[in-house]
This record gives structure tokens, C-alpha cells and sequence, in this order.
């Protein structure tokens, strides 16, 4: 069969020239295809087997395209022209063919192919074309780098020298290369490094009148040494002494603005600051200082003027907390749509005027450290709701936003509010509650400690001190008593104010007298002793201001420091209000 497709080119060929040409062509590890003029299969040697995969029995006989698509020698039979070194693909491989007509007395008897199967050599290329891609990256490295670079071999001959080496040294770096590095480099450790294999990092080497810190890195390669490279790290052991300033500078800085940024948004005050020795006091600290060790909740109880600001400061600046910031937030200050963006924060155009760009809340700012929220009484039920979303997820969204922040933050609440009947005329949430008073720290009035008031004095006088003219170096025994026998309804804060007016009104003297003290203090004294005869004897004026004064003093107390709340329980114009107070110095208080 092989003989009948092909006897047009047995015509052209002798029979003993044929069985020649097919020895040789299956000896050859290129693929031979041959065609004869109808493009019928009459040759397909065993090198074009493996190549294509194709058996010589199932493609001899026929037609070329049928067998073998997109030879393109059928084109070569219809064109007579040569196709050399054209690509094509086979199956899974991609092979490089050259393809020829057979010309017989000027007579067109067939077609050859005759290919080779590149895919190997493609990856090889293809490898080679990233391994020259790395090392020409590898090279602009070496030249871009300010420092130093030398490569040697295991025997310490010189392979690699980059541009700034070579610059240090006065030498142009190609022409060092095949020498031994310490023709080249005085003092070197490298060859030494290549033979052990032990790095030598941040050494101490004198290249010419240089003091250098240098750096010697074995090179290993399948777990053998092949080499070392060295860095100059500095050329000069001053550059060290200054680069050593720049971060001392720098670390100063940080320590400034930490400090800084801790004055602004951390707390003031430690347990140091909470004066007293009694009983109350020493108990009161010792439950804080536990509550300190822990993240839950602290809600601080007491009348105005008690404290509780400076038991929020201890709690937090005895935690671990202490290095975050502490946000303060006065609840009673702001009207409610106002609070909710200081709390929460707000996305730009969430509401008319907000800010370009929004602003964090100060649970936000809180993040990382203690958030107090003072006269949490005073807070909306409606606003109440959304705190407690807060306390109890961990997470806010900002007012118009839709992304929602992680909290990581400690919560101090405090009021001089009864909340239990807060709760029972339903002004406060019962579940708010519970969530708050996790830990509890009802800080006695002033009334109940008399004891500390000479403690209280001695603190109180070196402050004021620092803010008035005269100096004052302590109370008498007689002025003392005084203090202690009053009821003290303001606090501690009714205390510094007392002290402080009588300071001012001083005109000579180092000791606060019994006489210069309010005639209210005094007053309370003479009714102990003398009962009402001797409070009638008394300036009328005086007894009417000082009554005036405690009933405004308590009517701020049971408003829990309303002032309007206060005008309204006395029944009086708020703006007449604000006068009084003015008059008897309490707006401070």
C-alpha cells in the first residue's frame, strides 16, 4: 500500500535510493514527514513519532491534513516555495518545521518536513530569560546602595564589587575582580569568613585613615560555603556617633509629645492625690484600687463636691489602662442631640453644619484607655438606650455613618443622683443600671469625715497659695474647730471655696484666725454653746445672707447642680438666680 501512494515518487527515485533515504531518516532525531504530489503521507520517520505521538502505520497512506493538521504542506505542494523555520503546534508540543517541495527533472513530485520539538527549549529559554531579568535587578541593587558591597569565592578571590565600594576605595570596581581581597582591601576578614562560614556582624575595621563598622556574611548554597559578602555599614565610625544623636533626639521627642498627649488626654490625678485618713477614706481607696486591677464597669456615687472626678483619675491612672488616653464627658452639660455627637461622633453632611470630613466621638478617642461620663443622671432616657448598646456590644456607629467601630475601652460613670428612685419613677433604665454598677464606690460627704478636714486644709492651702497673693502657713487651733463643727453641705468643694474667700479678705497675718472665717462658721459655734439667745444677739444681716446662702447651697444639692432646677425649687428667675450666686461667690463651687 506504501509502495502504490508513493509510486509517483518512486518514479522520480531509484527503489535502492529510496530504501537508502528511509536507513537515514530514521536514524535523525528530527522528524521527517514526506508527501507526494496529491499531499498523501508516503514517509514518516521514527523521530516524527515521538515527537507528535503519531504511529507511522496509522499516518503513511494518509491524506497529510487528515492526519497531521496544519502541516502546511499542502500549501507547499500548491505554492512550490520553500517555508523555513515556521512554529507550529503539535498536540502538546510546539515544534520548529522547515518544509520543502521535491523537484524531479522540473517536475513537482512532493513535499518534506523536517522539525524539531522546542518546548524544552522554550522553558529553558524562558528560564534563562528571568535568571538574566534577576541578576541584571540584583545588579541595579548593588550599584543603587550607598554602602559598600564586596562578593568573594571560598578562596577569597574578589566576583563582585559594587560601584560604592569602589568609590570609598579610590579604584574602579571591575578591575578588581579575579583578585584576592586582601590585595584590595586592607585589614579584611573576608577570606577568613568564606573559609569558616561564621558571620562577623557590626565589626570594627580601619580601611585606610577610616574607622569602619563592617558586616562579613558567609554565602552557603546547598549547605556548603561557596563564598562571603561584606557590607560596609559605615564608613566612619562618626557617622555611628551621629546617627547614635539623631535617635537619641528623636526619642526625646517621642518622650515630649507621649508626655505631651498624656497631659491632655490622660488623667491628672492618682490615690496620692485623695486626701484622708479615716476610716471611710482608707476603706474607699482599698475597694478602688481593686477595681483599678480590672476592666468592668465603676459607677462613682456621692453628693457634689465629694470627689468622685478625682476617684475616676485614681481608678484610671492605677489600671493597665493608664498609658491610654482618658476622655471626660459631662452628660449634664450638653442638650441631648449635641451629647449624641460628642458620644458617637458623625460623618460628614449627617446634619446641618457638621463638620467637613466628621469627627470622632469621644468614645472613639477613648479607644485604648477609660472614658468617664459624669452626672450620668442627668442623661435622657432615649440617650440612655444607646449607651447601653455600647456597653453592651463594644461597638458604635457614627451619627449618618454606616461602618461600625470595635471599643476597646473601661467605662467610670458618676452622679449624685439616687438612681434606684431614678429607676422606680421611671427616669432611668433599670438594664443601664445593672450594666454600670458593677463595681460601686459611694464616696462619703464631708459631714461624715470630719476627721481629714485638717488634713483637707493643709492640701487645700498650698494650692490656693499658688493662686493668690497672700501666703498663708496654716489654721489655727480655734479656726480648725470652726471648720470642723460645720455641716459642710457643698463638700470639699465648699471647703476650698471657704478658705480661699478668707484668704483673700486677709489682710496680715500667716494663720487663718477664728475670726477671719465666715460669720456662718462662727454662728454654728454660738448656737452649740449658747443656744438661741445667743444667736439673737447676732447681726441680723449677716444671719439673713447666710441663711439665704445654705438654701441655695441646698436647693443646688437636691438638683443635683441644676441651677435651673435649683431657681425653680426656690421659686425664683433663674437670671436672679445666677445673681445670688454671684453674690454669696458660688458660681466656682
Amino acid at each position: 500500500m506504501q509502495e502504490e501512494e508513493g509510486k509517483d515518487l518512486t518514479g522520480a527515485f531509484s527503489s535502492t535510493d529510496i530504501a537508502a533515504m528511509r536507513v537515514v531518516l530514521d536514524s535523525v532525531s528530527n522528524g521527517v514527514t514526506v508527501v507526494n504530489s496529491r499531499g498523501i503521507v508516503t514517509f514518516f520517520n521514527t523521530a516524527a513519532e515521538k515527537i507528535t505521538g503519531l504511529k507511522a502505520k496509522n499516518v503513511i497512506g494518509q491524506m497529510v491534513d487528515d492526519a497531521i493538521p496544519n502541516t502546511g504542506l499542502i500549501r507547499v505542494l500548491k505554492t512550490g516555495a520553500e517555508e523555513i523555520n515556521q512554529r507550529q503546534n503539535v498536540g502538546n508540543c510546539e515544534i520548529l518545521t522547515s518544509r520543502a517541495p521535491i523537484i524531479k527533472d522540473n517536475i513537482l513530485v512532493g513535499a518534506v518536513a523536517i522539525f524539531q520539538d522546542i518546548t524544552e527549549f522554550n522553558e529553558v529559554v524562558s528560564q534563562l530569560e528571568d535568571v538574566k531579568c534577576l541578576t541584571s535587578t540584583l545588579e541595579s541593587i548593588l550599584e543603587s546602595l550607598h554602602e559598600g558591597i564586596v562578593v568573594v569565592d571560598k578562596d577569597g578571590y574578589i566576583t563582585r564589587m559594587n560601584k560604592a565600594y569602589g568609590e570609598f576605595l579610590a579604584l574602579d570596581p571591575n578591575s578588581v575582580v579575579g583578585k584576592h581581597v586582601t590585595e584590595v582591601i586592607p585589614n579584611t576578614r573576608m577570606h577568613f569568613v568564606a573559609q569558616e562560614g561564621k558571620a562577623e556582624v557590626t565589626d570594627i575595621q580601619k580601611i585606610q585613615n577610616n574607622t569602619c563598622v563592617v558586616t562579613r556574611i558567609p554565602i552557603v548554597k546547598d549547605g556548603e560555603v561557596i563564598g562571603a559578602v561584606g557590607n560596609v555599614v559605615f564608613k566612619d565610625i562618626k557617622e555611628l556617633k551621629s546617627l547614635a544623636g539623631k535617635i537619641r533626639k528623636l526619642e526625646s521627642e517621642l518622650e515630649y509629645y507621649k508626655e505631651e498627649l498624656y497631659k491632655a488626654y490622660g488623667g491628672k490625678y492618682t490615690f496620692d492625690n485623695i486626701v484622708g485618713d479615716s476610716e471611710k477614706m482608707k476603706w474607699l481607696r482599698s475597694v478602688a484600687a481593686k477595681a483599678a486591677r480590672g476592666t468592668s464597669t465603676v459607677l462613682i456615687l456621692g453628693e457634689s463636691g465629694t470627689g468622685k472626678e478625682l476617684f475616676a483619675h485614681a481608678v484610671h491612672n492605677a489600671s493597665q489602662r493608664r498609658q491610654g488616653p482618658f476622655i471626660k464627658v459631662n452628660c449634664a452639660a450638653l442638650p441631648e442631640q449635641l451629647l449624641e455627637a460628642e458620644l458617637f461622633g458623625y460623618e460628614e453632611g449627617a446634619f446641618t453644619g457638621a463638620r467637613k470630613g466628621g469627627k470622632p466621638g469621644k468614645f472613639e478617642l477613648a479607644n485604648g484607655g477609660t472614658i468617664f461620663l459624669d452626672e450620668i443622671g442627668e442623661m435622657s432616657l432615649a440617650m440612655q438606650v444607646k449607651l447601653l448598646r455600647v456597653l453592651q456590644e463594644r461597638e458604635l456607629e457614627r451619627l449618618g455613618g454606616t461602618k461600625t467601630t470595635k471599643l476597646d475601652i473601661r467605662v467610670i460613670a458618676a452622679t449624685n443622683r439616687d438612681l434606684e428612685a431614678m429607676i422606680a419613677e421611671n427616669q432611668f433604665r433599670q438594664d443601664l443600671y445593672y450594666r454600670l454598677n458593677i463595681f460601686i464606690l459611694n464616696i462619703p460627704p464631708l459631714r461624715e469625715r470630719t476627721e481629714d478636714i485638717p488634713l483637707l486644709c493643709e492640701m487645700l492651702l498650698k494650692k490656693i497659695n499658688n493662686q493668690v497673693e497672700h501666703w498663708v502657713e496654716g489654721i489655727t487651733p480655734e479656726a480648725l474647730t470652726l471648720l470642723m463643727q460645720y455641716n459642710w453641705p457643698g463638700n470639699v468643694r465648699e471647703l476650698e471655696n471657704v478658705l480661699e474667700r478668707t484668704i483673700n479678705l486677709m489682710d496680715d497675718g500667716f494663720m487663718i484666725a477664728a475670726e477671719n472665717l465666715p460669720p456662718m462658721l462662727k454662728r454654728v459655734n454660738r448656737s452649740k454653746t449658747e443656744g438661741e439667745e445667743g444667736e439673737s444677739s447676732s447681726d441680723l444681716s449677716e444671719i439673713k445672707e447666710d441663711a439665704e446662702k445654705q438654701a441655695i447651697l441646698r436647693a443646688l444639692a437636691a438638683a443635683g447642680g441644676n441651677k435651673s432646677k435649683a431657681a425653680r425649687i426656690l421659686g425664683i428667675h433663674r437670671s436672679g438666680f445666677y445673681q445670688k450666686m454671684q453674690k454669696y461667690n458660688l458660681l466656682n463651687s
